[in-house]
């Protein structure tokens, strides 16, 4: 289980996230979602280790992971993928040498010629398996499209080996067809690899699609939550009625992405 208890979170003099319970399970897709100004990216920040006292920010609660309490500070069992995939990336060095910063993080920073190809062999068939090109390992993150750079992060993600996927926004500036794509390669590794997510997203069609459940985050308090066809067909607040309304102009259409993918 992936587990915030009383969870509230202050900068400054200014309330962002007021006594947030949430339970996700450790191999389902959980969503959380909220318009911008909501809280969201302050919660994904926070269970990442990321808010910086330094900065102003106090918080208080707890977080944890399988019962564990999670220290504050980054945890490498929860890996993030962030929504600018450009800013993921050094622009020093091709996707080959970037993408050994996993195993360097574990091994240390000077790596042996035959670790750093029992690397490239994991990074080539993790390629293959998001049909991306090996040709591409040997471009720079500048030569490279939103939706390559992005599946590369969420590669990244898996070279961690680890036991949650934290997204941000993983879709939002991408085009349909590869928003679509992604999100049909990232339930494929949920199901084959039993490896839960946690979602942060505005857009309502695509968390449908993809979440086991949903949370609903209105003004830094979580308002409803639920299984998605349950919560979407008696919506108890106003911002998910509101979200309901404006579901036309997302990511499923007219219809939701798990409707017109069956």
């Amino acid at each position: 289980m992936f587990t915030l208890k009383n969870i509230s979170v202050q900068v400054g003099e200014h309330s962002l996230l007021q006594n947030i319970n949430l339970v996700a399970k450790s191999t389902e897709i959980t969503g959380l979602i909220g318009k911008s100004g909501s809280g969201k990216s302050t919660l994904f920040r926070l269970a990442l280790g990321l808010l910086d006292p330094t900065d102003g920010y106090t918080w208080s609660g707890s977080l944890f992971w399988k019962e564990e309490k999670l220290p504050n500070r980054k945890n490498p069992k929860l890996q993030p993928v962030f929504q600018d995939p450009l800013g993921s990336f050094s622009h020093i060095g091709t996707m080959r040498e970037l993408l050994l910063e996993p195993v360097r993080i574990k091994k240390g920073i000077f790596l042996s010629d035959e670790t750093k190809q029992k690397e490239w062999v994991r990074i080539e068939s993790l390629c293959h398996r998001f049909e991306l090109s090996v040709e591409l390992l040997n471009k720079t993150k500048q030569e490279l499209s939103g939706g390559q750079l992005q599946r590369f992060s969420i590669l990244r993600a898996l070279l961690m080996d680890p036991e949650y996927l934290l997204l941000d926004e993983p879709v939002t500036a991408l085009d349909v067809l590869v928003q679509k794509k992604i999100a049909e390669e990232l339930k494929q590794i949920n199901q084959t690899e039993n490896l839960g997510m946690f979602i942060v997203s505005h857009d309502l069609g695509f968390l449908s699609y993809m979440c086991d459940q949903i949370f609903v985050l209105d003004a830094g308090e979580i308002v409803e939550f639920g299984k998605p066809k349950e919560i979407l067909s008696n919506p108890k607040s106003e911002l998910l009625n509101t979200l309901k309304e404006a579901r036309n102009h997302s990511f499923g259409g007219a219809v939701s992405s798990s409707e017109s993918s069956s």
